[in-house]
């Protein structure tokens, strides 16, 4: 498999220290940035395979540095932040970053989410050799799984991995029904430790960019103190290519 590159964007020195040497002792390739200008412009020439990103920055913040990570890459984006107030949680989530570390943070949790986070592409890529169809129409979307590319009315809309992943998964299996921590498991690989807002934010977003009123969604359907399903209805077909 070839090396995977993780940019970290880290003011404070020995934060940065500690975290390049667990990346390395776990062979991935590391990029290092201290502002957020720097990290764009290293983002831009290296196209890292994941970002993790400190929100209180000299110069541009992380939610800044996301929010324009984010316009030009689906980059899997992790925050490290001292502000451990739910507001700045899901204000970091909306921007499209993928999930929230507040410090002080355990560096080998911290490993076991980067290997969640860049695991999940191969086990789409899995799952499709195994069996799932490339290509699902449904009512107005197109969800092209090989390329991650989701239509809505013809029209390209731009997710975030784990929003892709999240539609991908649920598309794929239509009526099921998924618990908050069954999502957790499928789509961040790790065991969710009851933290359903990360799910509650990905679902909102989502419906934001593929439903045609999200405040009355026909597609991803609450399922009242259980999860969410997808409904696909009779408008649904799938393509094998």
């Amino acid at each position: 498999m070839t090396e995977q590159t993780v940019l970290v964007v880290e003011d404070d020195p020995e934060i940065r220290e500690v975290i390049r040497l667990y990346l390395e002792k776990n062979n991935y390739r590391v990029l290092l940035a201290t502002s957020g200008e720097e990290a764009l412009k290293i983002a831009e020439a290296e196209r890292p395979d994941l970002a993790i990103l400190d929100v209180l920055l000299p110069g541009r913040s992380g939610f800044e540095v996301c929010r324009e990570l984010r316009a030009v890459s689906p980059v899997p984006i992790l925050f490290l932040s001292c502000k451990k107030d739910e507001a700045d949680k899901i204000a970091g989530l909306n921007l499209g970053g993928d999930d929230y570390i507040t410090k002080p943070f355990s560096p080998n949790e911290l490993m076991a989410r980067v290997r969640a986070h860049l695991r999940r592409p191969h086990l789409a890529a899995a799952e499709q050799a195994g069996g799932q169809p490339d290509k699902l129409v449904v009512g107005h979307l197109r969800i092209d799984r090989l390329s991650r590319v989701v239509r809505v009315n013809g029209q390209e809309v731009t997710l975030s991995r784990k929003e892709f992943d999240l539609l991908s998964f649920l598309a794929s299996r239509p009526e099921q029904t998924f618990s908050h921590e069954q999502l957790f498991r499928e789509i961040w690989g790790q065991e969710s430790f009851n933290d359903t807002r990360t799910i509650i934010v990905h679902v909102s977003n989502l419906r934001k960019k593929i439903e045609p009123d999200p405040s009355n969604p026909k597609y991803i359907i609450n399922v009242h103190g259980v999860g969410y399903k997808f409904i696909a209805g009779g408008a649904s077909h799938a393509l094998k290519l």
